[in-house]
């Protein structure tokens, strides 16, 4: 049951939330919480300027969310095990591609929003900030596998 919750963890980090709708809510409530003290420390961010970045972050949060969901399912669009031709699957690969390149675009809009409220440094941080805590959120979670095979 741990492996399998750790495992969701992981991919909910890596996908930025794209896991989401297969996990409880106040586990993602939880996270979410995590997150915010976790970016809002490292990135140094004040009061002033976390009311303007915040509803900000979050809208980009839920676009990246739409898109890694959709991502997914054109993923996984291939698990029905029906013979699919070549054409089939070239027009499935073009479109998973092009969904990275939108989550690019994406990202590339929003870090010219981010510059409109942040000075330069601190929007560098975010970045840096973001991978440090799924790296953050993987640890913990080993550590409460390990824990908990411990106590079996």
């Amino acid at each position: 049951m741990r492996t399998t919750l750790f495992t969701v963890m992981i991919l909910f980090c890596t996908f930025q939330l794209s896991a989401q709708r297969h996990m409880d809510p106040k586990m993602i409530e939880v996270i979410k919480s995590k997150k915010v003290a976790f970016i809002t420390e490292q990135v140094g961010l004040t009061s002033q300027e976390g009311e303007k970045f915040w509803p900000v972050y979050n809208l980009l949060e839920k676009e990246r969310l739409e898109l890694m969901d959709r991502k997914r399912d054109l993923e996984e669009s291939t698990e029905d095990k029906m013979v699919k031709s070549e054409e089939a699957y070239h027009k499935l690969a073009n479109e998973i591609a092009g969904m990275h390149l939108k989550e690019g675009k994406l990202i590339e809009e929003f870090n010219t929003k981010f510059l409109a409220i942040l000075p330069a440094e601190k929007v560098v941080k975010l970045y840096r900030s973001e991978r440090k805590f799924r790296s953050y959120l993987m640890q913990e979670m080993r550590q409460n596998d390990n824990k908990d095979k411990k106590v079996k």
